[in-house]
């Protein structure tokens, strides 16, 4: 338990640091912005106050001006405005400032700290923004406002930005300690689900809590491989069994031979008995190399397919086929288009033709019917014969590699038919079905359509 508390802290830490980060910067940009529009409102007030002493100055001249600072600066209250008007050299001559502000050096708008007369006499320390201005070449004039609000908002910022970081450090920890524990838990449960899976239990899952969460997303994509993994072991192990007994029974035939065959006078009767298990060695090895190729087709190797050409080419293949066995085959398309591989969605057709044929007594029928279905989204390829069909119970076991419902194994195939045509839908991102057709069997092949 050491190792997930020292992690589940580490990780506490960073969503602390960014939680901390984001706090800051949010408050601090809040802070800028303010400031900015405090500033703004201020300076226009400033200016237009400005402006109008201005016009004051140039419409009845100095007196004029010192008049309107002296009436502004004689009300009963400490007012927002602060006035000084002064001669060339800095000497006051009106306004509620005791001395031209050091600070003030040319002129523009500035914002300094300065002692303030107010009109009861008192003197107080203020941060005033203000804008000077020359009235002609004898007179300074100084406007500002008041901004000692702006003082405020940043003592107030500070400490709301030091609290805000405090009470974000401690629900971070918190939070953060607590989402940290609950993934390596996670993580724990699935580092021993795939412990107890590389040792042999192929039936361990993951749990799924159903919130729908990305644990829950992982574990279902987890949980797919895992089955996936455990039925292609089942198979490797069906087809080892089968594989070997396929492989086993023509060698001991031929290995048969050839010891008569030194006790015969006629070796060429035992060369020609030993062809047709041969031939049936080879087809078995061919069927396997052809599954292992579906089984590897990669997405990159698709392409746009007509897939109505592939199935009309391969009716026209097995129509002498189907001709010799007192068989009719009736092929019915629409043009469709789908992305894949194009050899290898002719061999899922040949096969499925291949077998339908196959087990189709004389004078039966074999239908092959391709359409669009009807969102068009995908296409429907379904091959119907009149043969003895498979029983209900027995069509998933028909789809497994190696598997003949013969029980003699004396029929001619290696059992991959099926098998190779399901792999193929599903490497195309579509399915296969086995149905009834009422005397018959019914494949239907369901495959995504370009339109």
């Amino acid at each position: 338990m050491r190792w997930p508390s020292i992690a589940a802290l580490r990780g506490a830490l960073w969503i602390t640091v960014i939680a901390l980060i984001a706090t800051g910067t949010a408050l601090t940009v809040q802070y800028v912005q303010t400031i900015r529009l405090l500033d703004t409102r201020a300076q226009a007030a400033v200016d237009d106050e400005t402006a109008g002493l201005i016009e004051r100055y140039r419409a009845e001249g100095p007196l004029a001006v010192v008049q309107a600072v002296s009436r502004a600066v004689g009300r009963p209250r400490v007012t927002d405005f602060i006035y000084l008007m002064a001669d060339a050299n800095g000497d006051p001559i009106a306004g509620n400032l005791a001395r031209w502000p050091d600070a003030i050096d040319r002129t523009g708008y500035r914002t300094f700290d300065t002692q303030i007369t107010t009109a009861r006499g008192n003197v107080i320390d203020r941060q005033v923004a203000a804008r000077t201005v020359l009235l002609g070449g004898d007179y300074r004039l100084l406007v500002g406002s008041l901004s000692d609000d702006r003082r405020v908002l940043h003592d107030r910022y500070v400490a709301a930005l030091a609290w805000s970081l405090v009470a974000t450090g401690a629900i971070g920890l918190l939070f953060g300690f607590w989402y940290s524990r609950r993934g390596l838990a996670f993580l724990t449960a699935a580092s021993a689900a795939g412990d107890r899976f590389q040792a042999g239990h192929l039936d361990e899952r993951l749990p799924v809590t159903g919130r729908g969460d990305e644990y829950d997303r992982l574990a279902v994509t987890l949980n797919t491989s895992f089955t996936e993994i455990e039925r292609l072991v089942d198979s490797l192990r069906t087809a080892t069994d089968a594989l070997a007994h396929d492989l086993k029974t023509p060698l001991t035939r031929i290995r048969a031979r050839i010891e008569l065959a030194a006790l015969s006078d006629d070796p060429r009767s035992v060369a020609l008995d030993s062809r047709s298990d041969l031939d049936a060695l080879l087809r078995t090895i061919d069927d396997t190399l052809r599954l292992a190729r579906a089984e590897t087709t990669m997405a990159s190797e698709f392409a746009p397919v007509d897939f109505a050409a592939i199935v009309r080419e391969a009716g026209e293949l097995f129509e002498p086929v189907a001709d010799d066995r007192g068989v009719a085959l009736t092929i019915e398309t629409v043009p469709t288009v789908t992305r894949g591989v194009r050899s290898l969605l002719g061999q899922l057709v040949t096969n499925l033709l291949d077998n339908a044929i196959k087990y189709t007594p004389s004078g039966g029928r074999v239908t092959v019917t391709l359409e669009l279905e009807r969102d068009r989204t995908g296409l429907a390829l379904t091959v119907a014969d009149t043969g003895p069909g498979i029983a209900a119970d027995q069509r998933d076991h028909a789809l497994a590699r190696f598997v003949r419902l013969d029980p003699s194994r004396h029929a001619e195939g290696s059992g991959l038919g099926l098998s190779i045509a399901v792999a193929a839908a599903r490497v195309h991102g579509g399915t296969l079905t086995l149905g009834d057709n009422a005397p018959g069997l019914t494949v239907i092949v369901s495959l995504p359509s370009l339109g």
